[in-house]
């Protein structure tokens, strides 16, 4: 900055006009100054009243009241009012959103509570249909295991008679041929 004022001061002194005016004017600046610092109190209390007129001061009184009743009927009523309502809108606003906040957590609990009797409802409901596949499938298996051992007597009778018949046909077959061998043997019928 003060290189600024330097080189402005430069230029000033090549131009001579400019740094005198300059001078001129800062100069009247302070002198303007000191003559106001150094008033003195005579100076000023020569024209101070202490003690006004009566009727200005009590038509400066009314004046005031005046003013005041207006201020406060045309502005500061309004204003308090204006904020005096806002407090109560918010303040209600407030008493919505707790009730709203109640209620939505009175839903949640009764949306959780549903939620955990449709769980055990379903959970009931899957063991019952499973007790009863399991009975279903035991009596199918108890059933299936009766007509296997029903097929395998079946079985085995029907062995058991083709195994006497074999026996028989076997029986009279080898009597037949022990005695074709025996008249080929002895060589003559029997």
């Amino acid at each position: 900055m003060q290189e600024h004022r330097s080189g402005q001061s430069r230029r000033s002194v090549k131009n001579g006009s400019t740094f005198s005016s300059a001078i001129a004017t800062r100069r009247g600046s302070l002198t303007l100054a000191f003559l106001l610092a150094t008033a003195t109190p005579a100076q000023a209390s020569a024209k101070l009243v202490l003690v006004p007129d009566v009727p200005t001061l009590i038509g400066l009184i009314i004046l005031f009241v005046g003013l005041v009743v207006a201020t406060n009927a045309l502005i500061f009523k309004p204003v308090f009012q204006a904020l005096d309502d806002r407090a109560l809108r918010v303040e209600g606003a407030r008493q919505r959103a707790e009730e709203v906040d109640a209620e939505s957590d009175a839903l949640l609990q009764r949306y959780e509570a549903s939620i955990r009797e449709a769980r055990a409802e379903a959970e009931t409901s899957r063991k019952n249909k499973l007790g009863h596949a399991r009975e279903e499938q035991l009596g199918m298996a108890e059933e299936a295991r009766g007509q296997a051992e029903i097929q395998v007597e079946h079985a085995r009778s029907g062995l058991e008679a083709a195994l006497a018949d074999a026996r028989q046909s076997l029986q009279a077959a080898s009597q037949d041929i022990a005695r074709a061998v025996a008249e080929r043997v002895i060589g003559r019928k029997l």
